[in-house]
This record gives C-alpha cells, structure tokens and sequence, in this order.
C-alpha cells in the first residue's frame, strides 16, 4: 500500500482534498435546484425568483479576483475553514427566512446568496491552488480533473437526496443537510489539511517558485486571453446544456417525467468521464481534452435539433453529456498550467472570473435569442459558439502553450 501512495500522489490527497470536496459538493448539488422554490417560499415572484437565484453565477466574476488576493495572503487552508464558516452563515439566513418569511426575509435571502457564492468559491480557488501545488505536473490533470470529478459526483448524488428529504420533510431540511455536511468536510480539513507552502511568502521561502523564464511573464498575458475565449465557448455550451436539454423537450412535447430521467441518465455519462479525461491530458495533452468536448457538445445539439424523435433526444441529450464529461477538469487545469507558483491563488482568482463570464452569458444566449426569434434560432447560435470555439482552440492552443515554454501536456520546451 505505501508503494502505491508513493506511485501515486493522487491517493494521499483522498481525505485533504477529494472527500471533503465531495461531501460539500453534494451539500451544494441538494441545495442549488431548489433555491428557485425557497425563492418564492419567500415571497419573490417568478421574476425575481430568478433574478436572486441569478445573483449566485455573477457573484463568481464579482468576488473570485478579490478572494485570490486574500487566499495568496492568508493560505489555502484558512481560506477553507473561512470559506466554510461563510458557507455555514449563508445556510442560517436561508433557514432564517424560511422560518420567518416576509420583506425583510427577502434582503436575507439575497445576502445569502451573495454569502453562499463567496463561500463556494473560496473553496473553489483554495483547493485549486492546494491541488495545484501538492501535485507534480505530470499527474495535474488527473488531479484537477479527479476534483472535477468529485464535484461532478456530488452535483449527481444531491438533487437524489433533497427528493427524498422533500418527500418527507419542508425545505429547511435541505438546508440542514447541507449544514451537517459543511460541518463535515470542515472536520476533515481542518485535520488532514497541511498548511505548507499556503501564503506566497512560505512558498517562496521552501523554493516554490515558478520555473517558466520571468521574460515568458509578459507573453503569458497572451495565452490567457487565448485559452479564456476557448474554455469560454466551452462554458457557454455547458451552461447552456442545462437549458437546452429540457427547454428543447418541453418543446417537443415530452412529458417532464421523461425529459428529466433522460438529463439524468445523461449525467451518468459526463461523471463517468472524469478518468479518461485527466488520463488523456496528462498523456497526450489539454488538447485531448477541450477539442473532443467543443466537437461532440455542438454535434449533440445538432441531434436535438434535426432528429425530433424520442430516440434522437435521448441520443443528443448522451452526445452532449459525453462531450460534456470529456472536458472534466480542463478549466482547472488549464488555470493551473497558466498560474506562476508564487502568485498561484491570486491568479486563480482572476482565471475564475474570466471563465465565469461564458457561465454567466451562456443562458442569456437562448433566452435573447428565444424572444428575437425561436428557441431553435437560440440552440443553432449555441452551436455556432461552439464551433468557433473549435477553431479558434484548433488552431491558437499550441501557440498558447508556447507562450508558455511548455507543450500540451505542460512539460517545459527543451
């Protein structure tokens, strides 16, 4: 056993980094579907609704640059066990207005979000920057892609999970779930969690600090707004698979019953792939990985589209969630690879928010387009993001990663 912890450093981060990001994620995946219902529980109609749920992906361009700079000074580790107790906080105001709705329930619940959001992604960077410095270059996408993963899981496991506490109890009981579970994984970072190197003064003082020629700093820039537009047409396609799938069944007439199992099952597919996914990246290059997603995510809505049938949605709906899963883990790691060793968590910061912004649009996209002129035209514009995105990564990110010293798989040029 201890040869195969030394083989791979994957496995000594299970209880520090893996367990505790999936505990949390499935907190996370049993509470975000249902925060649109406590919405109006609230007292927000459906326009509001929306809009205050809304406010949780804008709060991730808004805030990640500043939590960055905070967790380059404070350490990986403090910014978790902060990132928790802010977690925790947001859960009692949303318990709070459930159990005392009214008008002032309904600025508590907005603050909530906004607190619920900070927390989340102080996780988010925190454990990106840990990752990032905890695992040799060489297995960094298996790790990053393996968290992915993680997170991928727990997004499956806890909608499964706030069905059945529904079924027998009120909404706050799935705030309460999640509570436990921030309790949990807080348990166990603050036990297994190492805090060396977390500040950048620590990481500079025990040698880590970035190899890439401080001449490579400037051209940098460059590769980051290359890579950004790619992963940026990634995430629009993600975010707005979210929509299209049941948006684009309601409008074939399926039952709600049908749709929903098929985005299920479909969700297999995209977690089964977190394996394959950092295995190719880490063997044959980011490439392998970000490619085949902005290929077969746009094929899957070309099938929705063209093939109206109940076994052409099923097969579009599996197409897109396959592409889906190919990409597991890239924009983590392609931050990683970006990110000098000694301002690692400041620049994850203002990595997350780029690529938030194809996250935060992406539905815009079919709603606009929807009111303009169908939801089709709204699927076929989602296409053709992904297509430019296609190219654009085809061709620019080799070049990207020269700008770097490196090649694909991160290794430095000779």
């Amino acid at each position: 056993m201890s040869k195969l912890l030394d083989r791979n450093p994957i496995t000594r981060l299970i209880l520090p980094v893996y367990l505790p990001a999936l505990i949390f994620a499935v907190g996370s995946g049993a509470v975000m579907p249902i925060l649109a219902i406590a919405a109006l529980s609230v007292g927000f109609d459906d326009a509001g609704s929306s809009a205050a749920v809304g406010v949780f992906g804008f709060m991730a361009i808004v805030v990640s640059p500043v939590l960055g700079k905070i967790i380059a000074r404070i350490g990986d580790k403090a910014a978790l066990i902060y990132g928790s107790f802010v977690a925790l906080a947001s859960l009692g105001g949303f318990l709070w207005t459930l159990t005392f709705p009214g008008p002032a329930s309904r600025v508590v619940f907005v603050l909530s979000i906004v607190a619920l959001a900070i927390g989340a992604n102080a996780w988010s960077l925190a454990r990106q920057a840990y990752l990032a410095d905890s695992i040799p270059p060489l297995w960094r996408a298996r790790g990053l892609s393996t968290l992915g993963g993680m997170i991928r899981i727990g997004t499956l496991i806890g909608p499964l999970i706030a069905t059945g506490l529904l079924a027998l109890w009120a909404l706050q009981s799935v705030f309460i779930f999640h509570i436990v579970l921030v309790i949990l994984a807080l348990a166990l970072i603050v036990a297994y969690v190492v805090p060396d190197p977390s500040t950048d003064r620590e990481r500079v003082s025990a040698g880590h600090t970035d190899d890439r020629p401080r001449a490579l700093e400037h051209r940098s820039k460059l590769s980051t707004f290359i890579l950004g537009v790619g992963l940026n047409c990634l995430n629009v396609l993600r975010a707005n698979r979210n929509v299209i799938v049941p948006l684009w069944g309601t409008h074939l007439g399926y039952d709600p019953t049908f749709v929903t199992a098929i985005f299920a099952v479909t969700a297999f597919f995209d977690t089964a792939m977190f394996i394959v996914s950092g295995s190719l990246m880490d063997r044959r290059g980011r490439h392998w990985a970000l490619l085949p997603s902005l290929i077969f995510m746009p094929i899957g809505i070309v099938i929705l589209i063209l093939w109206t049938s109940p076994i052409g949605f099923v097969i579009g709906a599996a197409v897109l969630g396959f592409g889906n899963g190919f990409g597991a883990g890239i924009v983590m790691t392609v931050g990683a690879d970006l990110s000098p060793a000694t301002n690692r968590a400041a620049f994850l910061g203002i990595w997350q928010s780029i690529v938030a912004i194809g996250t935060a649009v992406g539905p815009f996209v079919v709603s606009s387009m929807t009111s303009l002129a169908s939801l089709r035209a709204g699927l076929w514009v989602t296409v053709a993001i992904g297509v430019f995105g296609l190219v654009w990564s085809a061709a620019l990110l080799p070049l990207a990663y020269r700008r770097l010293g490196t090649d694909l798989r991160c290794n430095a040029l000779a």
